[in-house]
C-alpha cells in the first residue's frame, strides 16, 4: 500500500504523535509498504523509509510548539492508496482535500485529547472554547471512513461526544528490541546515579496538563531523589515551585533526554511516575514497563488500562497528592513488580500494533 501519513506535528518536535508516527511508519516500510509524512516545515526529507513533503509554517503563539502549516497543490502529493490523518486541523484538513482529490478513502488517529489543551489558548473562555473544538471534532470524525483510538477510555470520550463513525482500538507500538531493561547498576552508573538511593522518575513534556507539580508537592514528604527529564512550556514553573518548596536537593531537573538514552533512565529508576489526566494512550509508561520499570499513575483515561495495582505499578487519585506521598513512602520496587511490568510492556510491541494497523487499512480500502 501506499499510505499517506498527514500530521500536523512532526520532527524536530517531540510529543506523543510524532513518537506514534516513528514507531509505525517505518514498521510500515519494514513490511513492505511506502509511507509518505506530510507535515508542516521541517528539515527532514526522509526518516527510516518515510518520504517527507513538508509545506509552509507559522508558529501558533498561544502554544509555540503547534506549527499552522499552509499547505497547497494537492496536485503534487503523490498517488496514494490511503489518506491516514493524525490531527483534525490544517494537515489533517489537506488530508481531507486529498483524499476527496484522489477519490481514496481516508481514516484517523485520535491521539490528543483536545480540549485539555484549550487553557492556552482560551484561559478565560474554557467552557465555550471546549464546546467549539468539540463540535468541530465532531463534524471532522464523523466524515472519515475509519477512526482509530488507541485506548477504550477514548473510544467511550468519543462516543459521547456524538463521533457516530466505527471507532477500532489499535493501541501505539513500540520497539521492544530498544526498550528493554538494562541492569539498574549498569544503567545507574553511566548516569553518574548513586547505587543505593531511592530514584523515581518523570519523563516527557514539561506541559501544564501532565500535572508534574502534583508529583513535587508529593515529594515534600517523601525520602529519595526525583528526577525530571525532558523539556516544554511548564519548565520554568516546576522550577519555581520546586525552589518554593526547598526541594533542590531532592528534585533534579535533568533536561532533554535523548531517544537513545531512555532506556538507562527508565532502568535506573525505581519507579516511574505520571499524573496527568489527559493521556489518551500513555506511550511512556508502556515504555517504562517495556525497560522493566514499574509505573505509578494518576487513576484517569488509559492509564488504568495498562497499570493494574499492585502488580505491575499502582494507582492514585488524579491531584491527590497525599495519596501520591503515601504510595512514594512505602514503595518497594519488589523483582515480582518489575517482572510483571516487563510483561506488560511487551505486550506493546510495535510489530504486533501495527498488524492490526494493517488489518484496517485493508478493512476500509
Amino acid at each position: 500500500m501506499r499510505i499517506g501519513f498527514f500530521t500536523d506535528t512532526f520532527l524536530p518536535q517531540k510529543n506523543g504523535v510524532v513518537t506514534s508516527l516513528l514507531s509505525t511508519g517505518p514498521e510500515l516500510v519494514r513490511r513492505g509498504h511506502e509511507v509518505f509524512v506530510f507535515c508542516p516545515k521541517t528539515r527532514v526529507k526522509e526518516f527510516r523509509g518515510m518520504k517527507v513533503y513538508s509545506y509552509p509554517a507559522v508558529t501558533f503563539k498561544p502554544y509555540p510548539e503547534f506549527k499552522i502549516a499552509v499547505p497547497q497543490g494537492k496536485e503534487s502529493v503523490p498517488k496514494l492508496d490511503i489518506v491516514h490523518s493524525h490531527s483534525p486541523f490544517t494537515m489533517g484538513f489537506f488530508g481531507w482535500r486529498v483524499s476527496n482529490f484522489q477519490k481514496i478513502p481516508r481514516v484517523t488517529t485520535f491521539h490528543t485529547l483536545l480540549s485539555e489543551y484549550v487553557r492556552y489558548v482560551a484561559p478565560l473562555g474554557k467552557k465555550i472554547m471546549e464546546k467549539v473544538i468539540w463540535k468541530y471534532c465532531e463534524i471532522f470524525y464523523n466524515k472519515q471512513k475509519g477512526i482509530i483510538a488507541p485506548s477504550r477510555a477514548l473510544k467511550s470520550i468519543l462516543t459521547s461526544h456524538h463521533i457516530k463513525k466505527a471507532i477500532s482500538i489499535i493501541p501505539t507500538g513500540i520497539d521492544t528490541n530498544f526498550f528493554r531493561p538494562v541492569k539498574k547498576e549498569t544503567a545507574r552508573e553511566s548516569l553518574g546515579l548513586d547505587e543505593g538511593e531511592r530514584i523515581f522518575l518523570s519523563l516527557g513534556r514539561l506541559g501544564h496538563e501532565k500535572n508534574i507539580d502534583v508529583i513535587i508537592r508529593a515529594f515534600s514528604e517523601v525520602d529519595g531523589k526525583l528526577i525530571i527529564s525532558g523539556r516544554g512550556p511548564a519548565a520554568e514553573k516546576l522550577k519555581k515551585l520546586r525552589d518554593r518548596l526547598r526541594l533542590k536537593k531532592k528534585v533534579i531537573f535533568s533536561g532533554y533526554v535523548p531517544e537513545k538514552l531512555k532506556p538507562l533512565y527508565y532502568s535506573a529508576a525505581d519507579a516511574f511516575i505520571i499524573a496527568s489526566t489527559s493521556e489518551t494512550q500513555a506511550l511512556v509508561v508502556v515504555e517504562a514497563m517495556a525497560c522493566g520499570c514499574p509505573v505509578i499513575g494518576a487513576n484517569s483515561l488509559a492509564i488504568p488500562e495498562i497499570i493494574k495495582d499492585g502488580k505491575n505499578g499502582y494507582l492514585f487519585s488524579p491531584g491527590n497528592t497525599a495519596e501520591l506521598a503515601q504510595i512514594l513512602s512505602s514503595y518497594e520496587p519488589s523483582p515480582g513488580l518489575r517482572n510483571q511490568a516487563l510483561k506488560t510492556g511487551k505486550k506493546f510491541s510495535v510489530t504486533e500494533c501495527t498488524k492490526k494497523l494493517e488489518r484496517f487499512y485493508q478493512a476500509h480500502l
